[in-house]
């Protein structure tokens, strides 16, 4: 395995399965587009009103750092609000889910270790088409 140094403007937008409304996200490193093995790191960016519907992941913990716009954050049953600067530890099995209430886009990075199988199973087809026939997977 080696390294892999990629700008994020060179990776299309995807609508992942979940997140509605124009919340949009770029793969950024996983198995698929370097070979990394325990982690999968991701942008995304919601327009206003976009969301991803509250969910749970069995296994992976995640981390979100937000970077840009307002929302909120569900964590087991409670609201955070988030802007930038905001840190979020989520552990597997807990309930989690984001929405943007701002007025601009909310702009934030994704850690996921271990990566999912059921994400790396849905997108595998994605993940697979050469470049420049790659559509993103709709919902």
């Amino acid at each position: 395995m080696s390294g892999m140094v990629r700008r994020a403007v060179e990776v299309e937008w995807v609508d992942l399965m979940g997140h509605k409304d124009a919340a949009l996200t770029k793969l950024l490193v996983t198995r698929e587009t370097c070979g990394a093995r325990n982690l999968d790191f991701f942008i995304s960016s919601y327009a206003p009103k976009a969301h991803a519907e509250v969910h749970a992941h069995e296994r992976s913990e995640e981390v979100f750092y937000f970077l840009a716009g307002e929302g909120l954050f569900l964590l087991d049953g409670e609201r955070h609000v988030v802007e930038p600067g905001t840190v979020i530890f989520v552990p597997p099995g807990s309930r989690h889910g984001i929405f943007n209430t701002g007025f601009t886009h909310l702009v934030f990075v994704v850690t996921a270790s271990p990566p999912e199988e059921a994400f790396h199973a849905h997108y595998r087809e994605y993940f697979a088409a050469p470049e420049a026939d790659h559509e993103a997977p709709r919902s």
